[in-house]
């Protein structure tokens, strides 16, 4: 557990930090209880100081409010565990007035408390950003602000301009972090959540720049004196942008000339007496200590940036699987295309830092390993403000940043930054990771004819003769830029070398993505492929995602002709759709620190694969190229073994005497398999149902017993292309149903009560004349078998989808003589018997109620005239 995370029980009761006793969960004690952490983990003070709920004496009575209740002091620490232990109110040395999040309000109480005891000043905290006051008795009793408080045997006076020897690493980064960006938002800074986020972007640069200076005395520094002058604080100010000017000064490439941290001065103060008593960079050695800076960067700006033109951050399991997977070494030079904020980059440095540091290596060649490695690193992203944020997580994570450059990777190669084309060109990358901008739903395709004339997979395919095969012509429609990277990275890929990609899931098995695949499977070697769960980049994106890896053969005869593929699908992320995350638990049920995800299981089987050793399961198994099918499908699910099972048992029913295999399409002529046009109803919606409205029903109406869920379509209102649709998508008893997004699968039966309903076109209809065969493909579309060839070809990138040619095509076992199906059949009518007489009743039962009790409401009110 994070040591900065209040405990909660699994009955919702916080667990009190000093003395584990179980206490209500009230905002207020939440705050209170994350500052005992910040107290005793990030200030270094014992629990035996430590205490809450103080009583506060004025002389001899009882400190009380103006209702007369008893007051308590929130937090104090004490000078020494005996004056904690006597509540010695003359060994005071600070205070801390807690409040709820909501609150802002309370300075008196802490002015009060702090003047009756020997406290030295106080803190006052709503878990917002804390505000710090220092008691002076000369010349006059005051309580000033000041720019933090000392930690135990440290003066009050020491909190402005250290030694760099004397900085200390934060424990809680994430926390400070947010700290900071509050403090700029509690000084009612203009701007949205990204010009903060810039600007403390800039200042953290500012901070690294004064650390890896060799002065032994800090630049990045406020003192108490300087904090409470507006002439004090221009002159902290212009320290900093002094140094933020020798970081523009050193990367030209990414920040104009211009570019300066625009909050005002005292914000500044605010950001740098919260950072100033830290070191923000490390030892090189101190591996995992960058590991956590890194992430903890990583996810402050995730958390503030708005998310544009499909942009999105990675998230760090799926960052830290592909690096393992595919094992960069110092030597390769590794590009991430379409960087963003610098994840998959700094991911292999902390993969490739910590096989370099764990090696029998001698320090001097472990440092020349870690020089080299530094200089191995490219990337090139669009968004000027996304390499502003990469390259301070990249010095954040231990350097290695001068190859995080601007520019468009789909444009020519020979036109980016001269560094890349130098020694990160085509065929150059020995390592390729990235999670390009995907394009969503119709929107952000590239159509620029400049940039699709360059692709392969600029050209539109159609079917032809039954074939999928180009057409030579440009795609009009555009292109997803997904597509278009994925192409560019297997030209880009040096021979020999290894890509791994984030994808969304439909590339691998929709039409749109056909082309790309084809030029996978011809040319290169198709490593593994991994589904991942839905809830991987949540909460930024709700889209489906998988992982791609991927190697060029060092030459066209190293291609083999067959080969094995590992296939995966992760069941579990470590994080629900908010982003929250969710931890293991041990064998007695009581929560652990582990996040609960299995890519580290994943990768331990994949690493197995590798090696020829891999035991096959239900969710990790491998395949032949010579297996892929001819849509060049390669989704994990149309695979999985479970699936393919029922297909291969329902298939095996076709040697039984008597007994043949055939597709739902093909059992008789007159079956029609549809979906309906898709109603645009907005217009008819309406509240209450009168004469000329009508139910619509959701798949989710149609499969209620009462159908509470359907909407009211006022028919008066639609136009003639409204009432031929609303026509067109009605259903009729006796019609089968099968929802087609999202749960896909869920079948129903159209009884007499829905007969010539409308219906929502996210239905599959199944019209069928002759009713024996109505009713057995009812009943069969309701078992394991079925559903199981609905799943293995669902697709889609946000929601699942099946298509009535889905449903066509799902094998079922036909006897020659219809009469083996007699009991079937006849079980199946006797259920939609019952299910109709149960809707009579609940119709006769919902009307015989309503009349009572519209005759008690009547008698009511005659009573009362």
């Amino acid at each position: 557990m994070d040591n900065f995370e209040v405990e909660i029980t699994e009955e919702g009761k916080i667990v009190d930090f000093l003395d584990g006793s179980h206490l209500a969960p009230g905002p207020e004690e939440f705050v209170r209880q994350k500052y005992l952490r910040i107290l005793h983990f990030e200030y270094q003070y014992p629990k035996n100081v430590l205490a809450k709920e103080v009583p506060i004496y004025y002389g001899s009575s009882e400190l009380k409010d103006r209702e007369g209740k008893p007051v308590r002091a929130d937090i104090v620490i004490y000078r020494n565990p005996k004056a904690k232990k006597d509540r010695n109110q003359g060994a005071i040395a600070m205070l801390v007035e807690c409040k709820a999040p909501s609150i802002e309000t309370g300075y008196n109480q802490l002015v009060s408390y702090i003047y009756n005891t020997s406290a030295e000043g106080g803190v006052w905290y709503n878990g917002d950003a804390p505000q710090y006051f220092r008691r002076l008795s000369n010349p006059n009793n005051d309580l000033i602000d000041w720019t933090g408080i000392p930690r135990p045997n440290e003066a009050w006076d020491a909190l402005g301009q250290r030694k760099k020897e004397d900085l200390k690493r934060p424990k809680d980064i994430k926390g400070l972090l947010r700290q900071c960006h509050n403090k700029l938002h509690g000084r009612g800074v203009d701007g949205d959540e990204d010009d903060l986020t810039m600007d403390m972007v800039r200042i953290i640069l500012a901070k690294a720049m004064d650390e890896e200076k060799a002065d032994e005395f800090c630049e990045f520094y406020c003192t108490p004196e300087e904090y409470r002058s507006t002439e004090g604080q221009l002159l902290v100010a212009e320290r900093i942008h002094s140094l933020f000017r020798e970081v523009v000064s050193e990367n030209r490439d990414v920040f104009s000339d211009h570019e300066k941290i625009s909050v005002g001065p005292r914000s500044v103060c605010d950001v740098v007496i919260e950072l100033q008593r830290y070191r923000l960079l490390s030892d090189l050695n101190e591996s995992n200590d960058w590991d956590i800076m890194g992430h903890a960067y990583e996810q402050y700006t995730a958390t503030y940036l708005k998310k544009k033109r499909g942009q999105f951050f990675t998230n760090r399991l799926v960052v830290d699987f592909l690096s393992q997977a595919l094992d960069p070494g110092y030597q390769d030079i590794i590009l991430d295309p379409a960087g963003g904020s610098g994840g998959f980059l700094t991911g292999a440095m902390r993969h490739v830092r910590k096989k370099i540091l764990s090696s029998a290596g001698t320090s001097i060649s472990k440092q020349r390993q870690l020089d080299k490695h530094r200089t191995n690193l490219f990337m090139v992203e669009i968004s000027k403000r996304l390499v502003k944020i990469a390259k301070t997580a990249m010095i954040l994570n231990g350097d290695g940043h001068t190859g995080m450059t601007q520019g468009d990777s789909l444009g020519p190669i020979n036109t980016l930054n001269e560094r890349v084309v130098a020694r990160c060109g085509l065929g150059a990358p020995k390592i390729i990771l990235t999670n390009p901008p995907f394009a969503g739903v119709g929107e952000g395709r590239i159509t620029d004819p400049a940039v699709l004339d360059n692709f392969s997979s600029g050209i539109r395919w159609s079917t032809r003769g039954g074939e999928f095969i180009s057409t030579g012509e440009r795609n009009s429609e555009g292109v997803p830029p997904e597509m278009l990277f994925f192409e560019r990275c297997l030209k880009w890929i040096a021979p020999g070398g290894r890509i791994g990609i984030v994808m969304p899931k439909s590339f691998l098995d929709t039409r749109t993505y056909y082309p790309v695949r084809r030029l996978l499977l011809d040319e290169y070697k198709l490593i593994a492929v991994v589904n991942c769960h839905k809830d991987t980049f949540q909460p930024h994106t709700g889209v489906r995602t998988c992982l791609v890896i991927v190697e060029r053969p060092a030459s066209s005869d190293d291609l083999p002709s067959d080969y094995p593929i590992f296939l995966a699908i992760s069941k579990k992320i470590g994080q629900d759709s908010e982003g929250f995350p969710l931890f293991k638990r041990d064998k007695n049920n009581n929560l652990t620190d582990e996040i609960d995800h299995d890519l580290d299981e994943m990768l331990s089987d994949f690493h197995d694969f590798k090696n020829g050793s891999l035991m096959p399961s239900e969710y990790r198994f491998s395949i032949n190229r010579s297996e892929v099918d001819e849509l060049l499908r390669i989704n994990p699910q149309v695979y999985l073994p479970n699936l393919n099972e029922s297909i291969k048992n329902i298939e095996s029913i076709d040697g039984v005497d008597g007994w043949s295999v055939t597709t739902i399409g093909q059992l008789h002529s007159s079956i029609k398999i549809f979906k309906g046009p898709r109603l645009k109803s907005e217009n008819l919606i309406v509240e209450e149902l009168v004469d000329g409205v009508e139910p619509y029903y959701t798949p989710s109406a149609v499969l209620q017993e009462k159908s509470d869920s359907a909407k009211l379509l006022n028919i008066n209102f639609a136009s003639a292309s409204q009432l031929a649709t609303i026509n067109a998508v009605r259903v009729y008893r006796g019609d089968i149903v099968v929802t087609r997004s999202g749960t896909i699968g869920r079948v129903a039966f159209i009884t007499q009560r829905l007969d010539g309903a409308i219906v929502s076109d996210d239905l599959i209809r199944i019209r069928i004349s002759d009713e024996k065969i109505r009713l057995y493909v009812y009943q069969f579309l309701q078992t394991e078998s079925a559903l199981n060839q609905m799943l293995i070809n669902e697709y889609g990138a946000v929601q699942q989808h099946l298509e009535p040619n889905h449903i066509a095509n799902i094998l079922i076992p036909i006897p020659e003589n219809i009469s083996e199906l007699e009991n079937v059949i006849s079980l199946t009518a006797e259920q939609i018997r019952l299910k109709e007489q149960l809707e009579i009743g609940n119709t006769n039962l919902h009307s015989e109620s309503n009349a009572l009790l519209s005759k008690l409401m009547q008698l009511g009110s005659e009573e009362n005239a």
